[in-house]
């Protein structure tokens, strides 16, 4: 088995952390297709899409933070710009522009306020508060749960939403009793009901695979509560457990070429459906499994139905 190189065009930074950043121009790759070409504080050059922070006002030769969001087993890597006025995790007030009331698509009913920030933008804002609601002041204080692609993503100040039967972290039976799509974003998603009637949403392009029927019962870990105003719910593996230990077949091994000389060694595996898992690994795993039929992995997560693994290097040292 030979080591197949992937040349990755920029450098390698660390996810999660930020780095400053030059715009060095504007370039268009088609009809409303403008990107920054940033460049990184190696020197190296990558598109970052203009439209989503066309209104931060940015331009040519200014220098700004950029938050590493995630680099993938591709080596890819995808930044978020620090935005003008706002910063996760902090409160601050924002202009009421309307308020409304909905059934929502698993039934529920919403109330939620639309505010408006700096830049005129508008926001949907949920709110579990009644009389909150029904009295608003001008101005709302909102929490920035998150910025992800210049959009915010808001809770009320104060308000955190627990579910009195569900404890994130902890795994709970839950049947599926529709499919819908959401208005909101156009994707689909199956409808689960659990043991107090309660619904909840789970994307259903993840689980194609898992051959989900309705009218079945899944067991689903809580992950967390969403910015959107749902359970994050991650149904159980049909072939793996997390903290499990199981052999999985060796496809090839990659070897991530940056642009300053960084080089990664991946190992790409195969899961009990055919779907490729890639693996950081160091050089000395990497050349032991070179010609390697399998190797034992631990599954340390599942997201998405994708595992997360981690590969023992004892038994190579």
């Amino acid at each position: 088995m030979e080591i197949k190189k992937v040349h990755i065009p920029n450098a390698r930074l660390v996810e999660g952390r930020s780095y400053p950043f030059r715009i060095l121009k504007i370039v268009s790759l088609g009809p409303g297709e403008d990107w920054f070409v940033m460049q990184d504080p190696n020197g190296y050059k990558i598109l970052v899409p203009e439209n989503f922070y066309r209104q931060y006002g940015f331009k040519p030769g200014q220098t700004l933070m950029c938050r590493v969001d995630k680099i993938n087993c591709n080596g890819r890597m995808f930044l978020e710009p620090e935005h003008p006025h706002y910063k996760e995790g902090e409160t601050y007030d924002f202009e009421l522009v309307s308020k409304g009331r909905r059934k929502n698509i698993i039934n529920q009913d919403e109330r939620y306020f639309i505010v408006r920030d700096v830049f005129s933008n508008e926001w949907k804002v949920r709110t579990y508060d009644r009389m909150l609601w029904e009295d608003p002041p001008f101005r709302i204080p909102c929490k920035v749960r998150r910025i992800k692609k210049g959009k915010l993503f808001l809770i009320i100040a104060g308000e955190e939403v627990r579910h009195p039967d569900l404890k994130p972290g902890q795994i709970y039976p839950f049947t599926i009793v529709d499919e819908t799509i959401n208005p909101d974003d156009g994707h689909s998603y199956y409808i689960l009901e659990d043991v107090t009637g309660s619904k909840h949403l789970l994307r259903k392009k993840y689980y194609m695979h898992y051959g989900f029927r309705k009218g079945q019962r899944i067991d689903c870990r809580v992950d967390k509560f969403a910015s959107e105003g749902f359970y994050l719910l991650e149904p159980m593996h049909p072939c793996y457990e997390t903290g499990n230990i199981y052999r999985l077949p060796v496809e090839r091994v990659e070897e991530l070429v940056f642009t300053d000389g960084f080089t990664q060694k991946v190992l790409v595996l195969t899961d009990c459906f055919g779907e490729e898992v890639k693996v950081f690994s160091d050089d000395k795993v990497a050349a032991y499994l070179l010609n390697k039929g399998s190797v034992e992995a631990r599954v340390s997560r599942i997201r998405k139905s994708r595992l997360e693994l981690e590969i023992d290097v004892s038994g190579f040292e």
